[in-house]
């Protein structure tokens, strides 16, 4: 089930297209495994919102636009995370926040986020994870056959191109 019903604030923040609705083909372990790396490895949406909202909290009463931005793009990756769920979910295997590799579970661990000095260290380093996440969100469209997934993936990494354009702008007004 998606739920339609985000935040205002979210949708300036999202490329404006819509979301395809959540399908597989059939359950896939070894696509659940793989879509995990997004959902809760080192590059993943629970880093990406972990990050943005600690950027979020450290900005806020230093530059209340930059802060604004990274709450705003958090709201739009907890979709992101949600999707992702719900996916892993309908594939066969629980959406805990771990990656499986060689049969073993490594959960996330807030070590992963970049925390960050200043305003423009902090946008350098969102826009370097926000080219990493398309980097391993196009690795996972070549290594999954299913057309559904692969559909929700673009439709992700279309907003991570999206956040890449507001940290650039954000960077060009505030890092000179």
């Amino acid at each position: 089930m998606q739920k339609q019903n985000h935040p205002a604030s979210m949708f300036r923040c999202a490329f404006p297209a819509p979301y395809p609705s959540v399908r597989v083909t059939a359950p896939n372990r070894q696509y659940a495994e793989l879509l995990l790396e997004d959902y809760a490895g080192a590059v993943s949406e629970i880093t990406a919102i972990n990050q943005y909202l600690h950027h979020y909290f450290t900005l806020h009463g230093i530059n209340e636009e930059v802060a604004e931005l990274e709450e705003c793009i958090s709201l739009v990756e907890m979709h992101h995370m949600e999707l992702l769920a719900e996916t892993i979910r309908l594939l066969g295997v629980d959406p805990r926040y771990r990656v499986i590799r060689d049969n073993q579970e490594i959960y996330w661990n807030a070590a992963y986020v970049y925390y960050g000095y200043s305003v423009c260290d902090k946008l350098a380093a969102d826009i370097a994870a926000e080219w990493a996440a398309i980097a391993a969100y196009r690795d996972h469209q070549q290594r999954i056959g299913d057309p559904f997934i692969k559909e929700l993936l673009e439709r992700i990494i279309q907003d991570e191109y999206h956040h890449i354009r507001l940290f650039n702008e954000a960077m060009q007004k505030y890092c000179k």
